[in-house]
């Protein structure tokens, strides 16, 4: 290790352990989750490391890390605005998809109710293992999470679909049994949603 190298290493650590309480605090009251603030902290001290010959000396470099503090989370907010307004555009669009699907008459109406008294993150599920066959292991993929999140996930979308479809057709004086033909994916799939409703309530829940 060179001698230069050597000194940048040294005002770094000093940088970092005379500042970073101030930081973590700065982000932890500005950051939308506990998660992003630590996510901050460390892209603002590698901020701080990749342009060290930038940061002033001294005390003057709190308001420096300030700074670039409030640009990640600036840039953070920005980033989950997009990925939000993305998910709910993609919940909406299949959503969309499924109601097309659905065919006219009273009985497309319940169905079409049912799904809309879901959460977003139900149909999205419901609609993945429904719709496109997807394994509780390939679900998780979508949403980045483990396996036995997504099957716990979507066996708690089958039985509030079932209990909402159940709420809307008593509210329309309906008691006949649900036909599995009422909905049905596109012709190369093979699973239809109303088979949910039919399942008996004892369907198994994530193992």
């Amino acid at each position: 290790m060179t001698e230069a190298v050597t000194r940048r290493t040294r005002r770094f650590d000093a940088l970092f352990r005379a500042f970073r309480g101030d930081i973590v605090a700065y982000c932890g009251w500005r950051a939308a989750t506990a998660s992003d603030a630590q996510d901050a902290v460390a892209e603002v001290f590698l901020t701080a490391w990749r342009r060290l010959d930038d940061v002033p000396a001294g005390d003057a470099a709190r308001p420096w890390l300030y700074a670039t503090a409030r640009r990640v989370i600036a840039n953070q907010r920005r980033s989950n605005r997009r990925r939000l307004a993305l998910h709910e555009r993609l919940a909406a669009e299949a959503t969309d998809a499924a109601a097309e699907h659905v065919p006219p008459g009273p009985e497309g109406d319940l169905v079409r109710e049912a799904l809309g008294r879901l959460a977003q993150r139900d149909r999205e599920v419901l609609l993945l293992a429904e719709w496109e066959s997807l394994t509780p292991a390939e679900i998780a993929m979508v949403p980045g999470c483990p396996a036995v999140t997504a099957r716990g996930r979507l066996h708690r979308a089958r039985n509030r679909f079932r209990v909402a479809f159940e709420h809307v057709r008593a509210g329309a004086g309906r008691t006949e049994a649900p036909h599995e033909h009422l909905i049905r994916p596109a012709a190369n799939r093979s699973r239809p949603l109303m088979a949910v409703v039919a399942r008996e309530s004892t369907d198994p829940g994530p193992r």
